[in-house]
């Protein structure tokens, strides 16, 4: 693990003048909404939400051409973060907690060290939760503390440490930041759409903000990420498969967003924490990563490998 140059990488640059005329466009969306108060737009919710995405995703980039020490000091403080803010939510009690920051080193050492073994840990993580009863004693709550646990350790760690496999599979550091950027314009697009034209809503038990316009929204974000990013992806990858691979992104970022609200709607509560502004907690950015990341991996896996 070797930090390195990111201007060394000729990726850089171009991902960089991407990600800023991405970053130009959302100013101007913050604008659109804010016409008729700016100084107000920008303090209210869409403004909050794009200083936060800033701060992302400068941390990304780092995370991404730096790597080394840096990026998995900063990996794994973002997976024990989403840890903390299921673990403070939903409830679970400390034996079970440390379980899943125990977990966090496993996992990630495991797909960075060990990716063979990678794909053992959801059985393993079950045998390992099994012990917990024994060797405590606590038999209070034991099968919802058991289902808070395992569901929490296979729905955030498990799932988003995917993004250290697709970093071993593609091979460039342009497409990992493809993938997050496509992920976070699904977010970013779903909004904007489902805001201006959104009618018809999804589940309104689990979100009644949640349009189907929306999601048509959350494609076209993946899609525009993804021919901005043409430069960045092997030659053997065809325009369908690209198109394909847009598809899931843009239905993987809402399906986690979805299921991240179901989870928010029995636990009843609106957000996942307050650290991002305007975002709330960094769950509530990383559910749309949840699902999407393991549609990524396993898609672009079987096209690049034929298995």
């Amino acid at each position: 693990m070797t930090i390195r140059n990111p201007l060394a990488d000729p990726e850089f640059l171009p991902t960089l003048q991407i990600i800023a005329a991405l970053f130009g466009l959302g100013f101007l969306l913050v604008l659109f909404f804010a016409r008729k108060d700016l100084r107000a737009g920008l303090r209210g919710e869409l403004g909050q939400r794009f200083y936060s995405w800033t701060l992302i995703a400068a941390i990304f980039l780092i995370a991404t051409f730096v790597r080394g020490p840096v990026a998995a000091v900063i990996l794994l403080l973002f997976l024990l973060r989403i840890a903390y803010e299921y673990v403070t939510v939903i409830g679970v009690e400390r034996p079970y907690a440390v379980y899943l920051y125990g977990l966090v080193f496993i996992t990630y050492f495991a797909a960075e060290f060990w990716p063979e073994y990678f794909f053992t840990l959801p059985a393993a993580s079950i045998l390992l939760l099994t012990l917990l009863p024994i060797l405590t004693g606590r038999v209070e709550n034991l099968y919802q503390q058991l289902s808070y646990a395992g569901r929490g350790y296979l729905y955030l760690i498990w799932s988003t440490a995917h993004l250290i496999l697709l970093k071993d599979l593609v091979q460039s550091n342009a497409l990992i930041v493809m993938i997050g950027a496509a992920i976070a314009l699904s977010d970013v697009m779903q909004y904007t759409i489902g805001k201006l034209f959104g009618r018809h809503i999804i589940s309104p038990n689990v979100n009644p903000r949640k349009a189907w316009e929306g999601l048509f929204g959350d494609v076209i974000g993946a899609f525009i990420v993804i021919a901005l990013f043409n430069f960045a992806f092997p030659p053997a990858i065809t325009l369908a498969q690209k198109l394909v691979l847009a598809l899931l992104l843009g239905v993987g970022s809402a399906w986690g967003d979805l299921l991240s609200s179901l989870v928010k709607r029995v636990a009843d509560v609106k957000d996942w924490g307050s650290i991002l502004p305007g975002h709330g907690g960094v769950l509530d950015r990383a559910n749309s990563m949840v699902v999407a990341l393991p549609l990524a991996y396993y898609y672009l896996h079987f096209i690049l490998t034929g298995n």
